[in-house]
């Protein structure tokens, strides 16, 4: 029998569902999906366990119909000025010694929340049983296009999760949910850098297929787009994106702010590789 992982699950349009049950066709002996509706009235509905790990069209990319974002009870709400200290630890615990030998994230995020290109909106944390466990934050940027005209894009980072609940869909669900929110809230599209094999199933794609380079003229798979609303990113060929002037971390400020938090060793690991 082809039984699908019980647990939360989204669709690839944003809805969350619960998958129950694995059961058979009475005349066919089909298998098939049982699964909970996690929203309006929670109604319980049965597909063919097949459709399940097909993957659609969707914003011009493949992606998976559902995506398994696990089996615990998240509750994702804004950012509070309570929260910071503790967030800005998880992001220091997120990234320690991942990219480099220690970590500035969480001293960018120290500062983001005092710059005019932060969106507090879009400032989410994600909480298990009342504790603290992730977050992602918003900037606005822009992309400048070979007419010397702006136009108005965002971007996100850090997106950190506590590291014993990484690779359990928390990340994912930060990210889902702040997309749709995003969409809803008029912005028109999202460029980042991040692995493309993860990013697709977002619905993100390259940026140069929208004809889009980074300010080093780069066209890298992991420089990537998503277009929130339809056409956003249209006419932009030769276009440049410039983040926010408040990723360009100081070194020496984030040395000295990192001082503050418990002693944590610098190494050199297999992922700074």
């Amino acid at each position: 029998m082809d039984d699908i992982k019980k647990g939360r699950w989204r669709h690839y349009k944003g809805n969350d569902y619960e998958v129950l049950h694995t059961a058979r066709h009475s005349e066919t002996m089909e298998p098939m999906t049982v699964y909970r509706a996690l929203y309006g009235d929670g109604a319980v509905w049965v597909r063919p366990a097949r459709m399940w790990h097909e993957t659609v069209t969707h914003n011009g990319a493949q992606v998976p119909r559902f995506a398994y974002t696990g089996d615990m009870d998240i509750v994702l709400r804004l950012e509070e000025p309570r929260d910071y200290g503790e967030i800005e630890n998880i992001t220091r615990e997120a990234f320690w010694n991942q990219f480099r030998p220690g970590c500035d994230e969480h001293y960018l995020l120290h500062v983001m929340r005092g710059d005019p290109s932060f969106i507090p909106g879009l400032d989410y944390v994600a909480l298990q049983d009342g504790r603290l466990i992730g977050n992602i934050v918003y900037a606005k940027g822009r992309v400048v296009d070979a007419r010397d005209r702006s136009r108005e894009v965002i971007t996100f980072g850090p997106v950190s999760v506590l590291p014993e609940y990484q690779k359990r869909g928390v990340g994912a669900r930060l990210i889902f949910h702040t997309l749709d929110l995003a969409r809803r809230l008029g912005f028109g599209a999202v460029l980042i850098l991040g692995h493309p094999d993860y990013y697709l199933k977002f619905g993100f794609r390259r940026a140069r297929d929208f004809g889009i380079r980074t300010k080093d003229g780069d066209t890298f798979d992991p420089f990537m787009a998503l277009e929130l609303q339809p056409g956003s990113l249209a006419g932009l060929e030769g276009g440049v994106f410039y983040d926010s002037d408040v990723y360009n971390v100081k070194p020496e400020a984030a040395a000295e702010f990192d001082l503050a938090f418990p002693y944590k060793e610098k190494k050199v690991t297999d992922t700074q590789l």
